[in-house]
């Protein structure tokens, strides 16, 4: 057996490698498994990957780790009887507490108690220096963290990539406030998302804004794997969090996506505290098209325009303004008019709302997939969803779902309000109503179907629901009227 000064050096030169390296080193000196666990995100290291079940189950029964507290006893230390999934011997279980986390260590059948309580010292202390050094470089980085959100917000992507080294095309905005103490959620979510010795991959930004949490996980085009996703919406339940979460966006349009997630947090609650933007969640017509025809489709569609005219067409769907789309990629007015008239032409008009929100489809539509012609025209006139994105019968499946909860009256206003790009006054016109009228409509709209009707990506799916649904007697005129200027409407349920 090596000596206990040999099992040291080891542990000391494994924690100079990295967090991983240690927690490994530490399994094999006990010969049996180890894992540090963190309170909001489970196991951080496991050696091996299979003990990592077994350890989270060992010190949320010692100390409470998926409970609000501390991890393991008061002491620091307490020893714990193993749980039915372990199957490495050994008859105990040592779970110590450690930088806001649980060691937890398991001997095999061989090694005395003596080895096992040495090793587990040890590395705990080790935990404990790697923190304290960590500590050392985490004010600059979190200094920096802000400082590289605030130049992406302002559009400085090219500084932002030379400070970092090179950035991904694509990211995903989450913005989170309230709490009992906001500055110890920011802590733990910096924990969490960046483990020391753990940065793999795409960068993610932390910082704190106004008194606001904000993270921008970047990643390529596609949408991210879900990790940040499911590290935030724990750390929300956690620390008593609301907040929203923009769609996936290009880096130019992130102060688009900024906006969204603020505006999306508006309708977070207790029992729903992370709330996308685009509000639809599995009612999403994203949902039922395969992503392969999506993105071939997206790909026809958008193939004659240039990087700056998408660009430029992109915000000015996310923003609905000229001025706002020109403000947030840095151009004049009359750049962004000449590039949104240059799509138009490109893309054969930009004049009708289904044509619009097709292209809003088109522009959420995840990266890659050979271009794919249009389908053949037929007789009648073009479905609302093209056919080579998904069958005729699904799409008024889908449809009539979305809309289910609105009368006909409701469809109808909704119908011409987004005919009319979300403008009021035209709307009421075509339909013989008072602004205040539909605008007191179109709140219960939102209200009956929980959605955020100033958000783009929901406009889009629900003209393009109420066109695929659109028949004959779809129009202002075929509604019965009580008088004067107001339709006749079913008492509410």
């Amino acid at each position: 057996m090596d000596s206990d000064g040999l099992v040291a050096r080891r542990l000391i030169e494994a924690a100079a490698r990295s967090g991983a390296s240690l927690i490994a080193e530490t399994a094999a000196a006990v010969s049996g498994w180890a894992v540090l666990v963190d309170p909001t995100t489970g196991a951080v290291y496991s050696s091996p990957d299979r003990a990592a079940a077994a350890g989270i189950s060992a010190a949320a029964e010692a100390g409470g780790v998926a409970g609000a507290g501390g991890v393991a006893g008061a002491g620091g230390g307490a020893r714990a009887r193993a749980r039915s999934g372990d199957t490495d011997g050994g008859t105990d279980t040592t779970v110590r507490q450690v930088v806001g986390a649980a060691l937890v260590v398991h001997a095999g059948p061989d090694v005395s108690a003596h080895r096992a309580d040495l090793v587990t010292r040890t590395t705990a202390g080790l935990l404990e220096v790697r923190a304290r050094r960590a500590e050392e470089l985490t004010s600059a980085e979190m200094r920096l963290h802000a400082v590289l959100t605030r130049l992406l917000l302002h559009g400085e992507t090219g500084l932002a990539a030379e400070i970092i080294g090179g950035l991904t095309s694509h990211a995903t905005v989450y913005r989170l406030s309230g709490g009992v103490d906001p500055q110890a959620a920011y802590q733990a979510v910096w924990r969490a998302l960046l483990p020391t010795g753990a940065r793999q991959g795409a960068p993610t930004l932390i910082t704190l804004l106004d008194g606001e949490l904000v993270v921008v996980a970047l990643h390529d085009a596609a949408r991210d794997d879900g990790r940040v996703l499911r590290l935030i919406a724990r750390s929300a339940e956690r620390y008593g969090l609301l907040g929203g979460v923009a769609d996936p966006a290009p880096l130019a349009m992130l102060a688009a996506a900024f906006a969204e997630a603020g505006q999306a947090r508006a309708g977070a609650a207790a029992g729903h505290r992370l709330v996308p933007a685009a509000g639809l969640g599995d009612r999403a017509l994203l949902r039922i098209i395969p992503p392969d025809r999506l993105s071939a489709w997206a790909s026809s569609l958008l193939g004659p325009l240039t990087p700056p005219q998408r660009q430029a067409l992109e915000g000015w769907l996310r923003t609905g303004s000229i001025g706002a789309m020109a403000q947030m990629l840095g151009i004049s007015r009359g750049t962004a008019r000449s590039r949104l008239r240059r799509a138009a032409e490109r893309l054969g008009g930009l004049e009708t709302p289904l044509a619009l929100a097709q292209l809003a489809l088109a522009l959420r539509a995840p990266a890659g997939g050979p271009a794919e012609p249009a389908g053949s025209a037929g007789t009648g006139p073009p479905a609302a969803l093209p056919t080579e994105l998904v069958d005729a019968a699904l799409a008024r499946r889908w449809a009539t779902a979305l809309t289910e909860p609105l009368d006909t009256a409701q469809r109808i206003a909704l119908r011409v309000w987004l005919g009319h790009l979300g403008s009021v006054a035209p709307a009421a016109g075509e339909l013989g109503l008072h602004r205040t009228t539909l605008r007191r409509w179109l709140e219960e709209i939102g209200r009956l179907l929980d959605v955020d009707l100033s958000s783009a990506a929901v406009r889009a799916d629900l003209y393009l629901a109420l066109e695929t649904l659109a028949g004959a007697d779809d129009s202002p005129g075929a509604l019965p009227r009580r008088g004067g200027r107001t339709y006749q409407r079913s008492a509410a349920p």
